[in-house]
């Protein structure tokens, strides 16, 4: 009798622990109205303290971009036809400057918003006002860096009569004359020179680390990323490898904060300020002082109305390389500036968190899609299943940028309690 009760009593505990068990498994797995807070939170600090640049802030990060680029065409060095190429530069800054200029308010959603270009001392002082020991000035150099200029800024028709990106400015875009990344970033460590909130060597740790993760993801996922890949951004891999989806990619990202423009005026303005490196917040991030999102910001869906089938993601729109890109500029910010910079472990794992948040929107919008597909046939169907294959090639880099995402933290934050022992 008393084994008895002792097993009895031993199956009561187990009843226990698999009843619990099972709840648990249940509150984990199920999305619950505190998860909704929880998510809603984190996007709402994210758009207001971390990747949110407001708008006298985006201001100064177009000016720095200008400013490179003016250094770049001054300090053009070339045997043979070198005025011929300065002036091909300078006809692309004007363009350039031009689109932003025209889209700045509709860019912002402010009416009356306006664009101004300011000279070095202006420019200094502007970023002197802005409290620039801030993440946000560290944000806006990591975007100055990975700026290439003299991308595609408008459409041409091929021989087929498909929009394919315009190559008027394509031999800017590669060999001896285009852009010197290193003159660039040289430029950068010479244009703060000396300024107390200015850490010396920053650009170069920048570069260092963006270069180590860019290849580690792509060693991992095994995509052709050449060196001349490597210098651009998301946004003109987007221009230069999509053709006729060019436009479609542009103005799903940022075509929305263009109100009044259409057709090839719209195009021409998303591929300008997509180029940029930053993307409108609109909204409620208007309402609390975000002007647009930069820093890898995209790929968390801060600051991009809707993605691929629903989601909140822009990674679905874009492909693998583009995934890379963006999710390498991400993970440069979370280990240099909110770690390595601001030892801010929390908030670092939220974005880790919700960067995962955002990989199973887009799977759950992916199964949505599949379903879709099958109903469909002919062209529709065809189309469909590209942007199913870019949907889930963008899910594979970012599930390898969230494991290595991941580890940092985790390696970061041991070191933490190493330290406080």
């Amino acid at each position: 009798m008393a084994i008895g009760e002792d097993v009895a009593g031993e199956l009561k505990v187990r009843k226990l622990k698999q009843v619990r068990q099972m709840y648990e498994e249940i509150r984990r797995v199920t999305y619950t109205r505190q998860d909704d807070q929880i998510y809603e939170r984190m996007e709402r600090d994210m758009a207001e303290n971390g990747f949110g640049l407001t708008m006298e802030q985006t201001e100064i990060l177009y000016n720095l971009e200008y400013q490179k680029t003016l250094h770049d065409i001054e300090s053009t060095r070339m045997p043979l036809r070198q005025e011929e190429t300065q002036q091909k530069k300078k006809e692309w800054l004007q363009e350039w400057q031009q689109y932003m200029q025209a889209g700045f308010a509709s860019f912002l959603q402010r009416e009356n918003a306006e664009l101004h270009w300011y000279s070095r001392e202006e420019l200094l002082q502007k970023i002197e006002g802005n409290s620039p020991e801030n993440t946000w000035f560290r944000l806006a150099l990591l975007e100055t860096m990975l700026f290439t200029p003299y991308y595609a800024l408008s459409l041409e028709t091929d021989k087929k009569g498909n929009p394919v990106p315009s190559q008027k400015y394509a031999a800017l875009q590669k060999g001896f004359g285009g852009y010197n990344r290193a003159e660039g970033d040289a430029w950068a460590e010479a244009f703060f020179e000396g300024k107390p909130y200015y850490i010396k060597g920053y650009v170069h740790r920048l570069r260092k680390c963006y270069k180590k993760v860019l290849f580690e993801l792509n060693e991992v996922l095994k995509t052709a990323l050449t060196t001349a890949g490597i210098t651009l951004g998301i946004e003109l891999v987007a221009v230069a490898t999509a053709g006729a989806l060019a436009p479609s990619i542009a103005v799903a990202l940022v075509g929305s904060n263009f109100a009044g423009l259409s057709g090839a005026a719209l195009t021409n303005a998303c591929l300008a300020y997509l180029g940029g490196g930053a993307i409108a917040a609109g909204g409620a991030g208007m309402a609390g002082g975000t002007a647009a999102i930069v820093g890898g910001g995209a790929v968390l869906g801060l600051g991009v109305g809707a993605g691929v089938g629903g989601s909140v993601g822009a990674a679905g729109l874009l492909g693998k390389k583009g995934t890379i890109l963006q999710s390498a500029k991400l993970m440069v910010s979370v280990q240099e500036i909110f770690l390595n910079d601001e030892h801010d472990l929390a908030y670092s794992s939220s974005i880790c968190e919700k960067y995962v948040d955002n990989i199973a929107k887009i799977e759950k919008d992916l199964v949505d899609l599949r379903l879709k597909a099958d109903g469909m046939s002919g062209k529709e169907k065809k189309q469909l299943k590209e942007e199913i294959k870019h949907c889930e090639e963008s899910v594979e880099a970012m599930k390898v940028a969230r494991k290595n995402l991941a580890r940092f933290i985790s390696s970061f934050g041991e070191g933490m309690k190493e330290m406080q022992k």
